[in-house]
């Protein structure tokens, strides 16, 4: 039961910091806030998951507070498939590409990144 406590609050802290982001970053015709929040939820996810496996609480309920609940909340699919969907629905090809390329290309490399890094400092 803690664990659904633990994944509960984690995940209503990510989406508020996901709709905090919302407001700040201006979408327009191009979904930055979604691309945004989607990257930097990959660094933390990267960077936590370094520190996690290094420390052996990989099944902790910091795992399941950061990983499932924070960064869960944060990052989102569904909205990165709806924006695709509206983008391809608009006719706009050369933006949905680009969308999905983007998306798919930094959100890898940034949850590398943090990883990475997170080794070399604890390392």
């Amino acid at each position: 039961m803690r664990d659904f406590l633990l994944v509960f609050i984690g995940g209503g802290l990510g989406s508020v910091l996901r709709f905090i982001f919302n407001r700040l970053i201006p979408d327009g015709s191009f979904p930055y806030s979604t691309l945004t929040v989607n990257m930097v939820g990959s660094f933390l996810i990267g960077i936590i998951i370094g520190y996690l496996i290094s420390n052996n609480m990989l099944k902790s309920d910091y795992y399941y507070f950061l990983i499932i609940g924070i960064c869960g909340g944060l990052t989102t699919f569904s909205a990165f498939s709806l924006e695709t969907l509206n983008l391809l629905r608009s006719n706009d090809l050369l933006n949905s590409i680009l969308y999905i390329l983007t998306s798919v290309f930094f959100c890898i490399v940034l949850a590398y990144a943090g990883f990475t890094l997170i080794n070399k400092i604890l390392n």
